[in-house]
């Protein structure tokens, strides 16, 4: 449930209840999370757009999204979204939840590719100390073949989760 009143799929309309359809077949339910985006029709778009294109991707790639969420995640105590990424991670991924936890202190242990773990590491970075990212920094992951725009895409997507974290707390999502 959420504080707001969030349209159920029988109460949505036109291109949000088509969104939520879609949101329905894809998961085989419309989580409560997914829900609360129905208030703000283009939030939705954009959201179930974000989530479509990381499920798109390889799944080393989509481990590394699935850590970044749970890592900024239990940073800022979102409960719904710790647990739902942590899920994601042990069913999807099959980590441990032993190792699920120690992603903490230690990134290493998402065992990514050398890549991602790179890209995994700026987007933790620009949650814990953003100022701390420097030129030299950039300049390190391009010669690992990063472009700009990977770099642009991690960072965007750890914040979003910070937006997603304050909506869900803000509005209780259960």
């Amino acid at each position: 449930m959420s504080l707001l009143k969030v349209a159920s799929l029988e109460d949505a309309e036109g291109e949000v209840k088509e969104i939520l359809q879609e949101i329905e077949v894809t998961f085989g339910m419309l989580p409560a999370g997914i829900s609360l985006w129905s208030m703000n029709k283009k939030a939705l778009k954009y959201q179930w757009n974000s989530i479509k294109e990381v499920f798109s991707l390889d799944k080393d790639s989509q481990k590394m999204h699935a850590v970044i969420r749970y890592l900024v995640s239990e940073k800022n105590n979102c409960e719904y979204c710790v647990g739902l990424n942590q899920g994601m991670l042990l069913n999807m991924f099959a980590m441990s939840k032993n190792d699920i936890h120690l992603l903490v202190d230690d990134l290493s242990i998402a065992n990514l590719e050398p890549k991602n773990q790179l890209l995994l590491q700026l987007a933790i970075q620009s949650i814990d100390n953003p100022k701390n990212t420097t030129q030299k920094t950039l300049d390190e992951l391009r010669k690992h073949d990063i472009s700009e725009k990977e770099m642009f895409d991690i960072v965007l997507a750890a914040s979003q989760m910070l937006v997603v974290n304050t909506l869900f707390d803000t509005f209780d999502v259960e």
